[in-house]
């Protein structure tokens, strides 16, 4: 696997660690729309307060938090002015033997903060080297950081019972109503397809459109269909902001049925047209980039 790939979020390299702020100017809706990331994700906040939604699970988190995002889960996260912290890109490799499930923890130690805070700062200034030693590093830094992931969540499921210390966007015994939000979450993560609609789902769920739908808004506050199309605009719009595929292709594999089609529905959702969106953020991106 290259170390350097290309630059977004969802492209970032192997390893690879950013500011809030800068994933915030580089985008937020690549974070604040439904979305899956190729690669696992450990957020560090260290101040304020953020809705976080893990397949469909809203969480809010305030203070000090460390976030751990399994590669294609889908996720969403707001990021309003005032939150602050980091975010750890990890490649899919056995050794690093990181979570299956996504984990919402508070650090155990202001020493945990600091160390923290200094692994990630540290592979993120590498972030421009692409030297046999700068990979070895970062690997370094990587193999450190999922040993820190661990350790916290060892010493969390130590603690008391006390729910203001452990937050899991998964618990032991699920309704079948979380059940059924995880299955949804999944299938929206594995592909993209605009001809399946909430029916087409539903039946894949062996529930009625009805259930899941009513499921969808009790959890989300959104239906089953709005959340489809979230999913389904947040990957168009990354794919015309970090690739050169034509507005006709991108319309093509997520499968609507013509360009047209697509060009109507991402107006709907967006106010613009795919080319003309592609021009303003591929603009912003790089202006913000070499700031």
């Amino acid at each position: 696997m290259s170390d350097q790939q290309e630059v977004g979020p969802t492209n970032a390299p192997a390893y690879a660690a950013r500011t809030i702020g800068q994933i915030r100017l580089h985008g937020a809706w690549r974070h604040e729309l439904a979305h899956h990331c190729p690669k696992s994700r450990l957020f560090w906040l260290t101040r304020g307060t953020t809705l976080i939604t893990a397949e469909f699970h809203p969480i809010m988190a305030t203070g000090s938090k460390i976030l751990f995002i399994p590669a294609s889960m889908l996720l969403s996260l707001e990021l309003p002015t005032q939150l602050q912290g980091h975010v750890a890109y990890f490649p899919i490799l056995a050794d690093l033997e990181l979570p299956q499930t996504s984990l919402c923890l508070t650090p155990s130690s202001a020493g945990a903060q600091v160390e923290l805070t200094g692994l990630i700062e540290r592979m993120a200034r590498l972030e421009d080297e692409d030297t046999p030693s700068a990979r070895r590093m970062k690997r370094g830094f990587g193999l450190l950081l999922s040993a820190m992931l661990e350790r916290e969540t060892l010493i969390s499921n130590q603690r008391d019972r006390d729910a203001t210390h452990r937050l899991r966007t998964q618990i032991k015994k699920p309704s079948k109503s979380a059940q059924l939000r995880s299955r949804f979450a999944a299938l929206l993560a594995q592909g993209f397809n605009a001809q399946l609609g909430v029916s087409d789902y539903a039946a894949r769920l062996d529930v009625t459109p009805t259930h899941l739908t009513r499921i969808c808004r009790e959890i989300t506050g959104r239906t089953a269909l709005a959340l489809i199309n979230e999913v389904l605009m947040a990957e168009a719009r990354r794919r015309l902001v970090d690739t050169d595929d034509s507005a006709a292709k991108i319309a093509r594999d997520l499968g609507y049925s013509s360009p047209a089609y697509f060009t109507r529905a991402f107006g709907q959702e967006t106010g613009t047209t795919p080319t003309g969106y592609r021009e303003q953020k591929k603009g912003q991106w790089h202006s913000t980039r070499h700031r």
